[in-house]
């Protein structure tokens, strides 16, 4: 049995190497999501036919969308990758494939260029974008708690949506930066390659970083148990059927996280400048002071869960993402960049509440052998349904109704079912995460599938 007594000492140099390592990915993942989202009216006029433009523009978000969708698939690729070779394998993967497809967007023909051609091939990027994606912020959540010790557990798992907010930044602040120095006709014709070639030299940074890191000693306790009772892998069947109820749970939790994150981090800048008639770099502006405050308010939030209990904190959390996404996108609407970052700021200090009760979840709710593969399809599938299709609805219910008060209404309608789900079914294990991983181990496969459906 894989008890902590026989996993290896996690001292505090391993952790730091892992917070480091596991927050390069995830910079390099969210500054290509993040441009893409802050580029979205440049892309829909250099990529799309000018006969329409609110079509072109929601032809964009759309395809922001369909990256999403990937996702799932590169979840269970790369999940079941996490669960056979290791994470660290997984890793080195993902920062590869996510930063070369980011290089090379900067590289690509422009309709104007190449007509359809150009469309499809950045249909093509974002899709393989998507894939890589989908087995980088799991994977970079296990690697940290798996290296970590039992103390702090949700503000350690913090760091893992940390790197994505850094990565916010870096894209905020290189696209303010740019839209200063450079017209807006200068930026539909050169600015943009910039901003995506960014891609080439991050990645080549963490892919160093993460070439230095060492497996988990989690997973390495997995690979001896597995060695000692020659047990094989899980494969993606036994992986639902053992776990398709604690992945529901946890996509349940996911969603009042995800919707006001993609919201504030994908929409947010394109509602400002489209809807409100803001200036771009004035939207630029606000989201980046939101992103600087989300840093510090994730890793609070991640203390605080820790002292107050993760039930009480997520449940919490879905009450008051109400009020304040109705008070952002209704704020807004004064124009001013003062009003704007008020209305950015206020969100992200609420939804952190949830975030760091779903980032711990998506370890300790699912067994070493089979977490990543788990926690990538739980994670990848409700961030395809509710953050990646969160800018298209966003500007189609905005656009149809003419107010902001129907995204609200998404939102609120969102963060109820959470808030039923986390108080009929969510129950925290009250045994840490090793336990759990040896007790869970130690069962045969069908005893472990009946003793979750009593669990939960």
């Amino acid at each position: 049995m894989t008890t902590s007594a026989t996993l290896p000492v996690v001292t505090p140099e391993m952790q730091r190497k892992t917070l480091i390592g596991a927050v390069a990915g995830n910079l390099v993942e969210f500054l290509d999501f993040a441009l893409y989202g802050l580029l979205a009216s440049v892309i829909s006029r250099i990529f799309f036919p000018q006969d329409a433009p609110l079509t072109a523009l929601l032809s964009v978000l759309l395809l922001y969308a369909s990256s999403f969708l990937v996702r799932p698939i590169g979840g269970i690729v790369l999940g079941l990758a996490g669960d056979r070779w290791g994470r660290r394998s997984v890793l080195m993967i993902t920062i590869t494939g996510m930063s070369v497809v980011t290089g090379l967007t900067a590289l690509l023909p422009t309709y104007a260029q190449a007509g359809t051609t150009a469309t499809v091939l950045l249909v093509i990027c974002r899709l393989i974008q998507g894939f890589f994606a989908g087995g980088e912020y799991a994977t970079a959540t296990d690697y940290i708690v798996e290296n970590s010790d039992q103390k702090r557990r949700a503000f350690r798992a913090s760091f893992s949506p940390i790197g994505a907010y850094i990565g916010t930044v870096i894209a905020v602040g290189l696209y303010t930066l740019l839209s200063s120095w450079i017209t807006a006709a200068q930026m539909e014709v050169w600015g943009w390659r910039v901003l995506f070639a960014i891609g080439f030299p991050l990645g080549l940074v963490g892919l160093l970083i993460r070439r230095k890191l060492d497996e988990s000693p989690e997973f390495r306790a997995v690979e001896r148990e597995r060695v000692e009772k020659r047990l094989n892998p899980p494969t993606i069947a036994e992986v639902i059927c053992s776990q398709w109820k604690n992945m529901l749970i946890f996509m349940s939790i996911l969603m009042s996280h995800t919707l006001p994150n993609y919201l504030i981090l994908g929409f947010f800048a394109t509602y400002l400048t489209t809807f409100v008639g803001l200036a771009k770099p004035d939207a630029a502006i606000a989201v980046l002071v939101s992103q600087f405050v989300l840093i510090f308010s994730t890793l609070l939030h991640g203390y605080l869960s820790d002292i107050v209990g993760r039930k009480r904190w997520l449940m919490l959390g879905c009450v008051l993402v109400i009020p304040a996404m109705f008070f952002a996108f209704t704020y807004a609407e004064h124009g001013t960049l003062s009003s704007a970052i008020i209305a950015a700021v206020v969100p992200v200090m609420i939804f952190p509440m949830v975030t760091s009760g779903m980032t711990i979840s998506l370890v300790d709710m699912f067994p070493a052998d089979m977490r990543a593969s788990a926690g990538a399809m739980a994670y990848n599938t409700g961030t395809a349904l509710f953050g990646g299709t969160a800018p298209l609805i966003g500007a189609a219910l905005i656009g149809w109704s003419g107010s902001a008060f129907t995204l609200v209404y998404y939102v609120a309608a969102v963060a109820i079912v959470s808030f039923i789900s986390i108080g009929l079914w969510f129950k925290y294990p009250r045994k840490t995460a090793t336990q759990i991983v040896g007790a869970a181990q130690a069962m045969p496969l069908q005893q472990r599938v009946e003793s979750t459906s009593k669990s939960q």
